[in-house]
């Protein structure tokens, strides 16, 4: 039987109308549901997925050249646990704890550059939040003047604001367990 939606629970094999696209096995669908291999998202899910990679970007480039810029990224009730920024402290940090995520951010050293390894995965948390996870490379001069590479892995989350800025809410880093690491540790070491 028809509904106001155009929908039906009838099982019989009609004919789909305009707005419907057949599936196999004779299942209608509407031709706006999304697939499960990412084709056809709405607009909005398409511009936050966009949105989440260029932010992460605009946050690692602050963090990479000037790690104090990187609070203009952050809410004001963000959260972070960040050895690389941290000197190697696993402790969590935000703007209420001691050291500070501004404390933490202020006595670093900048980094050379970063280097996304794959594609960051990322998910729509709601319609105006979102999380990706991914790995990352980090490049920073040692002191035998060579450069180092870094790897970690990271966890972030954003949430827009109403003025459509992203703001971070909570990142988590850890070292990346490579086997290529402990070469380069031994490298580093000689």
């Amino acid at each position: 039987m028809p509904t106001v939606l155009g929908l039906t629970t009838d099982t019989s094999t009609k004919k789909p109308t305009s707005s419907a696209a057949k599936m196999g096995n004779d299942t209608w669908v509407s031709k706006n549901k999304p697939m499960a291999n990412g084709e056809r998202l709405n607009t909005i899910s398409k511009r936050n997925h966009a949105a989440a990679l260029e932010i992460e970007t605009l946050l690692w480039r602050a963090l990479c050249d000037k790690p104090e810029k990187a609070k203009e990224y952050m809410a004001d009730d963000c959260i972070m646990l960040n050895p690389l920024f941290n000197h190697g402290s696993n402790e969590p940090v935000s703007k209420q704890t001691d050291p500070s995520i501004e404390d933490v951010l202020k006595g670093n050293e900048p980094y050379l550059g970063f280097k996304f390894m794959g594609d960051p995965l990322v998910v729509e948390v709601d319609l105006m939040a979102v999380s990706l996870v991914y790995k990352i490379a980090l490049f920073k001069r040692t002191r035998k003047n060579r450069v180092a590479e870094i790897k970690a892995t990271c966890m972030s989350s954003w949430r827009q604001t109403a003025g459509a800025d992203w703001l971070l809410c909570a990142q988590h880093v850890a070292y990346a367990d490579d086997e290529d690491s402990d070469e380069e540790e031994d490298d580093d070491e000689e």
